[in-house]
């Protein structure tokens, strides 16, 4: 029998000490990948965000807002002094910016249709389609008297490409409809600029103009400066809350699997301490019939490899799954299964070293076992 056969044989016969152990192993390593996974998936989601966000700087008009409390309770504030983003700004602006720069002004406004009320946005469809490319459309670019649909109006209404949509008391033809995009885009009917004009009533102001630049940091303070009128708002500024939650999350992640790693350490270093202190009279047995010392330190050793590595891959795979499983319902959202080698290799490896470091000092003393004082116990 090889020492191979007699370790496992060994684990086999103390079942209840043996999945101790290899739970052990799948608690921490479970759920370092499982954090690990998350805080990966959450960073990346940002970053995705950050990608898909075509403008990184968006200039509205400024206006001065009240809030209003009756009663204690809080009620609709009202919005005064709203300034007007007039046709120059549109000509400061694409004198700021430097060649590979895109800018897209929009005309934002209602419009009454058959029983219900259109968000109209007005825009130039080049210029949108190149700082927002995840922008799909089924069918053409609308002319004048023709609209572009978000998809939930479209399915809403049972509209298609070439129905006519009334708003306003005018029949606009669908040249297009916008394909899913999760986004306030789907419920929004899409026009040139004279069309949104002429259906919102806005005249020359703009009422909303986004931009991509290469170097947002350093155009900033010329706009503010050339346009006292606008709020300007960095794309950096509204995920700041969620790139601190990720932050936060990730430092939590990265505390909880050292503690984890350094409880996990200890209670397996007892756990094969006391495995050997039980097993004196075997290990004598092993000694007094030729077992050497490097045997004994070997079976011990190759013991703890195996519990090490079966309860680590079994913790790594099961981490893995987690995420898929839970998150939908604790994030909302579908989490792709993923196994990462450069993550799981050193994980598992890891694992293993700890298991053969903790066993060391107890394997030690049981070669230093006098055989004749082992078999007193027997």
């Amino acid at each position: 029998m090889t020492l191979n056969q007699i370790a496992i044989q060994n684990l086999r016969r103390r079942k209840g000490k043996t999945l101790f152990l290899l739970l052990t192993f799948m608690l921490v390593v479970g759920t370092i990948t499982t954090l690990n996974l998350l805080s990966d998936n959450m960073k990346k989601d940002l970053q995705k965000s950050l990608s898909q966000y075509g403008a990184n700087l968006i200039i509205t008009p400024k206006s001065e807002h009240l809030a209003l409390s009756y009663g204690g309770l809080a009620v609709s504030g009202v919005d005064y002094d709203v300034k007007n983003l007039m046709p120059e700004s549109l000509d400061k602006l694409q004198h700021m910016i430097l060649p590979g720069d895109s800018i897209a002004p929009k005309v934002i406004g209602s419009a009454e249709g058959n029983e219900q009320t259109y968000l109209i946005v007005g825009v130039d469809f080049a210029k949108e389609l190149q700082i927002k490319p995840w922008w799909k459309i089924e069918g053409q670019v609308p002319k004048n008297q023709e609209v572009v649909l978000g998809a939930s109006i479209a399915a809403q209404k049972s509209l298609k490409i070439g129905d006519a949509i009334k708003i306003n008391n005018q029949n606009l033809e669908i040249s297009g409809i916008m394909q899913e995009t999760g986004g306030s885009e789907d419920n929004v009917v899409f026009t040139p600029f004279q069309e949104a004009r002429d259906l919102t009533g806005i005249k020359d102001e703009w009422s909303m103009i986004e931009l991509n630049v290469a170097e947002p940091q350093k155009l900033l303070p010329l706009i503010v400066k050339e346009l006292p009128e606008a709020n300007i708002a960095q794309v950096s500024q509204l995920v700041q809350s969620t790139q601190e939650n990720v932050d936060r999350f990730d430092e939590f992640s990265k505390s909880i699997s050292i503690v984890l790693v350094i409880i996990g350490a200890f209670v397996i270093i007892s756990a094969l301490a006391g495995n050997v202190n039980d097993r004196v009279r075997e290990l004598g047995v092993f000694r007094a019939i030729g077992f050497r010392q490097s045997h004994v330190l070997s079976l011990l050793g190759r013991e703890a490899l195996i519990v090490s590595l079966s309860g680590s891959l079994l913790g790594y795979l099961l981490g893995s799954l987690l995420p898929f499983v839970l998150g939908s319902i604790l994030f909302q959202k579908t989490m792709p299964l993923q196994l990462n080698a450069s993550f799981g290799v050193p994980c598992i490896l890891g694992a293993m070293l700890i298991g053969f470091l903790a066993m060391i000092y107890p394997a030690w003393r049981a070669t230093k076992l006098n055989p004749q004082e082992a078999l007193h116990y027997m």
